[in-house]
């Protein structure tokens, strides 16, 4: 069975992706000019990419940690 640390970085990696997703999606949106709140979707788009970013570094710094700990 898993453990804990395992569980995290996979919640952890799904959820950085996930709003990395929105962040591109809001962005591109704004780029095109297919927004109505222009302004919002330039500010959440880069918290939604900031988010993501943020998530997935953390969980492969938890992923390296574990394999060191491993070997």
């Amino acid at each position: 069975m898993w453990d804990t640390d395992k569980r995290f970085v996979v919640i952890w990696t799904l959820t950085g992706g996930y709003l990395l997703y929105l962040g591109d999606q809001l962005l591109t949106g704004w780029f095109k000019g297919e927004t109505d709140i222009p302004a919002l979707a330039l500010l959440m788009g880069a918290v939604f990419l900031c988010s993501g970013g943020g998530l997935l570094f953390m969980a492969w710094r938890k992923w390296r940690k574990s394999k060191k700990e491993e070997e």
